[in-house]
Order: structure tokens, then C-alpha cells, then sequence
């Protein structure tokens, strides 16, 4: 769907549509794929991210000292942690560190001050901060997403924070339902679908997020419109685009790196 869907994004840059939601794109974690547990609608799953941008310079300093801190405090079960980077789009050098997918109530008993785990961060990693940005909260969708196991061992992938049109989640849902069957059937690639849970003024309502390992991998058309189309029939897939670019209000994208 991506690389078709690209078409479309150039023509919200060519009818001046397409506004830079930022600070979403940066707290919209992703965090997914280091993770083994699944939700289900009965026992839903969170994801807290928070934006961070080091010092310039102590890019690497930086990266030792949340992986360090991740292995404390982090390292599984119900708090477990981890940290992207941002490589391409509007907010490229910046990190996400990200807790989950985890349970509701980890939220409520996660590691603080009692543990060590605030004056760790504030001796360990705040030094090496040059600005914090926004924290997110968003649901983990497991019944639209496809492709857990693929996404753990991927390298990198790409995200995109979009703004729906009003009233308009139902159809994005029915159409990541077939979308999710297409994936499905190709077996390669990860589709994650990720909700917000904060409203915000001209935010993002939903994430959508594809995985790879390599540049070359990730601008090859994966075949997913000619499955697509042996599933749902000939001209389905124009068909879901049409649907796509109504209720699609705006979007934005990026490509992050795993770092752990």
C-alpha cells in the first residue's frame, strides 16, 4: 500500500492539503516489534513514547545511556523499553524512547522514583538532552495489524501519522481490515495499526506503520496491489485508494531505525 499510496501524497503537495503534524509523528511510537505480547479488544495494549533530542555531538553517548538505563529498568516484562531513531522526515536526528506494547496498569506501577529509576535518567540520560518533545499515548490495534514476528527482527520501517477526516474511523477501519488480508497473503511485510488515545487539535487519529530491512527493500514495489486484487477482484484496488483519499483529511511520514 505504501508505494502506492505515495502517489497520493504528492497530490496532497500539489492541492496544498498536507499539513506537517509533528510533534505526533515524533510520540507516535511504534514501538511494537521488540515486544512478545499481543492484545486483543478484551485486553487492550498501550504504548507510551517520549521525544528526545540529544546534545549534537553526543548522539552516541546519548544512545549507550538509554540502552544502559533499559537494561535496569526496562530490559522485559510488563515495563519493557526500547529507542528509535529518526532518520528521514521533518524531525530527523530526533530519538523516541518507548515503553510497550504493555498493559494498562503498567502505566500505574511502573518503575519511579522508589526504584532508582528517576535519578538514573536525570544522572544518566537528562545530561545528554538537548530538548524534550511531546509524550504519547496510543493503542496497540492487534485485530487490524499484521505482521508481529516480521516486525521484532526488522532493521527499520516507516510510519505515517494521519488525520481522518470527522467521523470517518469507520471506514479507515474496513479498509485496514482488507488491507490486513493482503499483507496477509503476501507474508513479508509487517502493517501496523496504531490509535491515538490524546486528542489534539489538527493531530493524528491514527498510525499506520510498515517495516524493512534495507533502503533497496523498502523502494521495490512489495506486490501488494496484484494481491490485492486476486482477493477483493479487478479494480479493487483503485477502488480502496478512492475510499483512501476520502476520508483522509492529512498525513505525514517518516523512517525511523530500530536501535533496540
Amino acid at each position: 500500500m505504501r508505494h502506492y499510496l505515495q502517489l497520493i501524497k504528492y497530490q496532497f503537495n500539489n492541492i496544498n492539503m498536507r499539513r506537517y503534524i509533528l510533534m505526533a509523528l515524533l510520540t507516535l511510537s511504534c514501538a511494537i516489534g521488540a515486544y512478545a505480547q499481543t492484545g486483543t479488544a478484551s485486553t487492550p495494549l498501550v504504548i507510551e513514547s517520549q521525544a528526545m533530542l540529544p546534545k549534537r555531538g553526543m548522539e552516541d553517548k546519548f544512545e549507550a545511556a538509554v540502552l544502559a538505563h533499559n537494561k535496569k529498568f526496562h530490559q522485559d516484562g510488563p515495563y519493557v523499553a526500547g529507542l528509535r531513531k529518526i532518520d528521514y522526515g521533518p524531525q530527523a536526528g530526533w530519538y523516541v524512547w518507548v515503553m510497550g506494547p504493555v498493559a494498562y496498569t503498567s502505566l500505574d506501577t511502573r518503575p519511579s522514583k522508589e526504584s532508582g529509576h528517576d535519578a538514573d535518567w536525570s544522572a544518566t540520560i537528562d545530561p545528554l538532552v538537548q530538548e524534550y518533545g511531546g509524550t504519547g499515548l496510543w493503542n496497540y490495534n492487534s485485530e487490524l495489524s499484521y505482521g508481529w514476528d516480521i516486525f521484532k527482527k526488522s532493521k527499520h520501517y516507516e510510519i505515517w501519522s494521519v488525520e481522518l477526516k470527522p467521523k470517518q474511523y469507520y471506514r479507515f477501519k474496513a479498509l485496514c481490515e482488507k488491507l490486513k488480508k493482503g499483507y496477509e497473503s503476501l507474508g513479508t511485510t509487517s502493517f501496523i495499526v496504531l490509535e491515538n488515545n490524546l486528542h489534539s487539535r489538527d493531530g493524528a487519529d491514527v498510525g499506520l506503520i510498515w517495516s524493512f530491512n534495507s533502503f533497496d527493500e523498502w523502494q521495490k514495489d512489495p506486490g501488494l496491489k496484484g494481491n490485492y486484487e486476486k482477493i477483493y477482484g479487478a479494480g479493487s484496488w483503485q477502488a480502496a485508494m478512492d475510499e483512501w483519499m476520502d476520508m483522509i483529511k492529512s498525513y505525514d511520514s517518516e523512517i525511523r531505525s530500530i536501535i533496540q
